[in-house]
């Protein structure tokens, strides 16, 4: 803070003013913000506030709710959590000084929209649409009716259901692949994110966010027959291919929970300093090695065995998926803050950024590793890519803010 003395006769008046935060230093630490309020400061979808021209005063104390934990969410919460009272004067001098007015935040595409096929789409591809409250499968681009804000997608092994997440009523939805009709509704914990079905497609393991859980459903019920407690802000979940434990995201900023999935136990957990938010993550052939996205550009590769990590990558600006391809020989990561998606080599880790539209998020690779798809939620496309040439070869129109990619034959 910084006094001034003004003096008149033999009055001395001390008025207490605020220092101007550096909207040049906010505008750098802003980078980790991106991924939910966009690169200039205008939310990416209706559930995050746009902060381009919000009061300086009202964005200082709702940082600092965050960061002292009287504001609960878990993501801001550890977005939050290392910033400085000067870092937060900047973010707010920054976002303040933006005009949302003149903002322009999308890329001209250069690639035009085309029909699927079976040619890049060899296994059944399934994409939920956020804001539509749908799912569309691929290549017949076939539209089945949803929930609100369908997030989140799975398939089973056998291909014959897929589990869609809906955070805003506390619900998976399930159905039937060859209709696409609703098989039912089933309620989990609050706000539940991803969804993963274990190798023997006996149960779904649903991440409940907000709620700080794991639902267990028995899919030939189907219906939650356990929950397990983890620590803050679990996000996603990956099981080993022999099911015997599943590897959590805890977006609250513990790092990944170890789950035995046998006892329905967390048994360990294995922090990540460096990155901030673990959010989606992935494992290496082997299962030695997990690929963790964080909530900002980063991916942690962590030593399972004896938790270390290897290396910190940079990658595109704010959170997405990641998924290492079947083949094992790259991890490929989206941004949805960005215009990029991030291709690491598992072997040298050495990273090729391509370009590929406003928004990535989603991204899986088909289970012959030749083709990557990725959904553009701001272009309203998903992204057919060659994993020989890293060239997008065709984007395809769908419904509103397409959000996640389910393939049959990579989990």
């Amino acid at each position: 803070m910084k006094i001034s003395r003004l003096c008149c006769g033999f009055t001395a008046l001390f008025i207490l003013t605020a220092n101007a935060g550096n909207i040049d230093q906010g505008r750098a630490k802003a980078a980790a913000c991106a991924g939910c309020h966009g690169q200039n400061g205008m939310g990416l979808s209706g559930e995050y506030p746009n902060l381009a021209g919000q009061k300086e005063p009202y964005l200082i104390k709702q940082l600092k709710a965050f960061r002292d934990k009287t504001r609960i969410d878990p993501s801001m919460q550890a977005m939050a959590a290392a910033l400085t009272d000067m870092d937060i004067d900047n973010l707010a001098a920054y976002f303040t000084s933006i005009q949302p007015a003149s903002l322009s935040t999308t890329a001209k595409s250069e690639v035009a929209t085309a029909r699927a096929s079976a040619n890049e789409f060899p296994e059944t591809v399934f994409v939920t649409m956020k804001k539509s409250g749908t799912v569309e499968s691929f290549p017949g681009e076939v539209t089945w009716k949803g929930g609100p804000n369908m997030l989140y997608n799975a398939v089973t092994p056998d291909g014959k259901s897929v589990l869609a997440t809906s955070p805003s009523t506390d619900t998976v939805y399930v159905f039937a692949t060859d209709t696409g009709k609703q098989k039912a509704i089933i309620p989990v914990g609050k706000a539940p994110k991803g969804v993963k079905v274990d190798p023997d497609g006996k149960f779904a393991y649903v991440s409940n966010q907000g709620s700080a859980e794991i639902s267990v459903i028995d899919l030939d019920s189907p219906k939650v027959v356990d929950t397990i407690k983890v620590e803050e802000g679990p996000h996603n979940v990956r099981f080993t291919k022999d099911g015997k434990l599943a590897y959590v995201t805890l977006q609250g900023g513990a790092g990944i929970g170890v789950i035995d999935t046998q006892t329905r136990k967390q048994i360990r957990v294995i922090s990540i300093p460096g990155i901030t938010g673990p959010h989606n993550l992935d494992l290496s052939n082997d299962e030695k090695t997990a690929f963790v996205r964080d909530f900002v550009h980063h991916v942690a590769v962590i030593d399972l065995q004896s938790g270390e990590v290897k290396r910190i990558i940079q990658v595109g600006k704010g959170h997405g998926g990641i998924d290492v391809a079947p083949s094992g020989t790259f991890a490929a990561t989206a941004a949805i803050g960005d215009t990029v998606i991030s291709v690491i080599d598992t072997s040298t880790l050495k990273v090729k950024n391509v370009q590929v539209g406003n928004g990535p998020h989603g991204i899986r690779t088909s289970k012959d590793s030749r083709w990557i798809y990725v959904t553009l939620t701001q272009d309203k496309q998903v992204a057919v890519i060659n994993a020989q040439t890293f060239k997008v070869e065709k984007k395809i129109a769908v419904g509103e803010f397409p959000f996640w990619v389910a393939v049959q034959g990579n989990p």
